[in-house]
């Protein structure tokens, strides 16, 4: 034994060998890593072959022009572009929904935490609380709108017993969503379906629905009225639709370049074509014909506020961003999955500093009633 060591010893004193062994030493930690769930999901599995819904080839070029369309400056949005964003919201999500799963979980959206409350049940209490706003339970029939792989709608009807279909215009997240709910048991209490939440109307008949939610996902429509025209058609008389916006706040200053730059920043790393306010939601909802019950901002609530979540994940980012490089580098993953995380990184950023301000919400609740006559 004692001779077997010295030869070891001899021999990692090479410096080729001992390149070779701090690189099985690295290779086996990232292994462990993985085998072990220091990541949410098996990363060579979600960056290998292609991202999301898009083909390997097209991952570098898909990128390239979701970042042109969402360029923004001086809080003008999109501008005369605007038109065009459910097909590039589309392609947002054929890029970042493995990076959404792999990274956040199964429900892409935010929430305000109790102290003590663990991530995972802060997410869940803000996906009930707006099923209670509509007032959600058995034998009735809810729209998810946007309901990207069924987080949110999963968590709700195992908790309200009433029935759920999502809407959401990627192919990719319906193959996952209807995977995914066969898995939780769900499939009798919900229903998915691929199409433009801006042409509900061609989806489904009017009077369809006893309430509709919408999980920061109308912060995405070219047009918020427009959209909750649609919502305002399919709901039956006297049901309610619910909201959760992404809002410039008050204190949001138009003058200081710094509010201006994170906020733009928000838009143009998560398929805004702008950021709206809650004033602007409000005159959307009456010009559709709704009622408006009332507006309140739920991240204002809770002892730790819902950028700390992100704050908390960043050495993880970092190291996400790291071996997307690599993988990339080595042709494992395809060209362009690195500049997907870069964008994501970016907007991760601006996103802190918006909630830091208080100058952005991800949550600003709006609820409303179709008028029973």
């Amino acid at each position: 034994m004692t001779a077997v060591l010295g030869d070891l010893s001899v021999r990692l004193e090479n410096p080729t060998v001992k390149w070779v062994a701090a690189g099985a030493a690295a290779t086996g930690g990232l292994y462990l890593a993985v085998k072990y769930s220091w990541f949410r999901k098996n990363p060579f599995y979600v960056f290998s072959g292609k991202t999301g819904a898009m083909a390997k080839d097209l991952v570098d070029s898909g990128i390239n022009s979701y970042n042109k369309f969402f360029d923004q400056e001086d809080g003008k949005g999109v501008g005369d572009r605007i038109l065009s964003t459910p097909d590039f919201v589309n392609k947002f999500y054929s890029l970042i929904t493995d990076f959404y799963e792999y990274g956040w979980g199964e429900s892409f959206h935010f929430a305000a935490r109790e102290v003590g409350e663990s991530f995972e049940a802060s997410i869940i209490r803000q996906e009930t609380a707006i099923a209670e706003t509509i007032g959600l339970k058995p034998g009735m029939k809810a729209l998810d709108i946007g309901c990207g792989v069924g987080g949110p709608m999963r968590n709700i009807v195992k908790a309200t017993g009433g029935h759920v279909t999502g809407i959401t215009i990627n192919e990719y997240q319906v193959g996952r969503c209807k995977k995914l709910n066969k898995e939780a048991g769900v499939s009798d209490l919900t229903e998915i379906v691929q199409g433009n939440f801006m042409d509900l109307s061609k989806v489904f008949k009017a009077n369809t629905f006893d309430g509709a939610y919408a999980i920061e996902a109308a912060c995405h429509a070219s047009n918020t009225a427009a959209l909750y025209k649609e919502v305002f058609h399919i709901l039956k008389p006297g049901a309610l639709f619910s909201s959760y916006e992404w809002l410039r706040t008050s204190k949001y200053d138009k003058n200081n370049k710094i509010h201006v730059d994170v906020v733009d920043g928000i838009a143009e790393g998560n398929a805004l074509p702008e950021v709206r306010t809650i004033e602007e939601c409000i005159a959307a909802a009456k010009e559709a014909g709704f009622e408006v019950q009332y507006t309140f901002d739920r991240a204002t609530t809770g002892g730790v506020p819902w950028q700390a979540a992100m704050k908390s994940a960043r050495r993880a980012a970092y190291l996400t961003h790291i071996m997307t490089g690599v993988l990339e580098f080595i042709r494992f993953a395809p060209k362009g999955t690195q500049a997907v995380h870069t964008m994501l990184l970016k907007a991760a950023v601006n996103l802190e500093k918006g909630g830091d301000l208080g100058i952005f919400s991800p949550m600003y609740l709006i609820v409303m009633r179709k008028p029973t006559a």
